[in-house]
């Protein structure tokens, strides 16, 4: 009896799983029809150039390229945007081919290989156009935001930690009032600094009206004295865009106010500063942090991590471009009894490269572009473990899932060349990383003169 219920059981699972099964090939083989009607409708579209011969050698047209020299039936009257447009799409290939080629690179791991490998290329976006393009905004946007952050840690050396029995005395409204008024940077630095220390609204605390929209803008600060005190502000001197935005303001007097409209306090600001009859700055401004800074030490570790950033923004796409081959010959050292040429490989590699450029894109460019104060960046910095091991994990499934739609081997003989070949590239990765970066750290050590 419980032998028959046991069969029964296998019988209905293996039932089960494969109904699971055919419902999995039916929908891929929907989506690959779905695919091929979408390459008809292109070949299909009518495309009829303006004239019936080559402009440039004369062959007799039989579509919008001509077969012997290759140039385009471009028609020289048509509208700017029309130039414009053609540019981008056949530079970038910047048209729906590119949307549908990361819609497909997300949804369905390897399918753009296979599609490649059986030579339905010109359907997608080619797979090292797009590598190249991705690494271009990823290395461009990820280095500028990067050189910021450090930037600002490397000016933040020094600058105050508010300590516990400072917050708790500012938390009551009757012992921090805002009784000190003056011209100072880094006043939205401040309130950053207030909310990381658990303030709530620091708005009610610390009243700022600033000359502009920049960060360091220079400010109008209420505060009260004690948060002055501990913020350790010292007299500066003033930035010469801000004096001579300060000189205009008094140029204008108060007759500005008519289409000043909602920066009528800024005006008022600006006014309130004042000035000798040189136009030169009378009234003291501030800045928190340490007064020493500019000696040589700050200087040359500053030059240190200008030149270290500088490096690596040049060297990591080299680095980057390095790996496809190495990568694509792990491939083939791991899946060589398929017999699929070494190029083949090759493109699955920029593939699965891609993802990751754009999968790092969209994790860290949130935390970069985030201020260092904010509650997201502190978020990520308390769950950076919690991340990075979801991040793993997410790119272990994409590539076991990606190596088996193209090798078609089974999952588990794909699980265990996956794990394999994961620690193997990721070693070889980390040593080729080590090297150039203590190359690069030589390097910048002897331009900035700690050497």
């Amino acid at each position: 009896m419980k032998n028959t219920e046991e069969t029964k059981r296998s019988f209905s699972f293996s039932v089960e799983w494969g109904k699971l099964r055919e419902r999995g090939k039916a929908r891929k083989r929907r989506m690959l029809r779905q695919i091929e009607l979408m390459r008809l409708r292109r070949i299909r579209q009518q495309n009829v150039p303006q004239y019936t011969y080559c402009k440039n050698c004369g062959t007799k047209l039989e579509g919008m390229y001509c077969y012997q020299c290759g140039q385009y039936a471009l028609d020289p009257r048509q509208p700017f945007w029309k130039y414009f447009k053609q540019y981008f799409e056949n530079v970038y290939q910047y048209d729906s081919k590119m949307w549908r080629t990361l819609w497909l690179m997300f949804t369905r791991p390897g399918l753009l290989t296979c599609e490649f490998n059986a030579g339905k290329i010109n359907s997608y976006m080619h797979p090292f156009r797009l590598y190249m393009c991705v690494s271009v905004v990823f290395f461009t946007v990820i280095f500028m935001l990067t050189s910021e952050l450090v930037n600002f840690k490397m000016s933040q050396q020094g600058n105050p930690e508010l300590s516990a029995s400072l917050v708790e005395r500012l938390k009551k409204p009757q012992a921090a009032e805002a009784d000190t008024v003056v011209y100072a940077y880094h006043g939205r630095e401040l309130l950053d600094l207030l909310a990381s220390s658990g303030i709530q609204e620091p708005e009610h605390l610390v009243k700022i009206i600033s000359f502009s929209d920049r960060r360091n803008a220079l400010s109008l600060i209420h505060m009260p004295r004690i948060l002055f005190d501990a913020c350790r502000y010292h007299p500066v001197e003033i930035d010469e865009s801000d004096l001579e935005d300060i000189q205009g303001f008094h140029e204008l007097g108060t007759e500005g106010q008519q289409w000043m409209g909602e920066k009528k306090d800024v005006l008022q600001m600006a006014l309130a500063f004042r000035l000798d009859s040189l136009g030169n700055a009378l009234t003291p401004v501030y800045e928190w942090g340490e007064q020493d800074r500019n000696d040589v030490t700050y200087l040359r570790s500053q030059s240190f991590t200008n030149g270290l950033i500088g490096g690596l923004s040049k060297w990591t796409p080299f680095y980057m471009m390095f790996l496809l081959p190495l990568f694509a010959f792990l491939l083939k050292l791991f899946f060589g009894k398929k017999r699929i040429p070494y190029m083949c490989h090759f493109v699955h590699a920029i593939h699965l490269n891609t993802v990751l450029l754009l999968a790092l894109f969209v994790l860290l460019i949130p935390y970069l572009a985030s201020g260092p104060y904010s509650a997201f960046h502190k978020a990520f910095d308390s769950a950076l473990l919690p991340v990075s091991l979801v991040f793993l994990a997410g790119l272990f499934i994409y590539l076991s899932v990606s190596f088996h739609t193209v090798y078609r081997e089974g999952w588990g003989k794909t699980l265990i060349k996956n794990l394999l070949f994961s620690g193997i590239f990721t070693l070889l990765a980390l040593v080729i990383a080590t090297v150039m970066l203590t190359w690069v750290l030589y390097g910048s050590m002897e331009d900035s003169g700690i050497l």
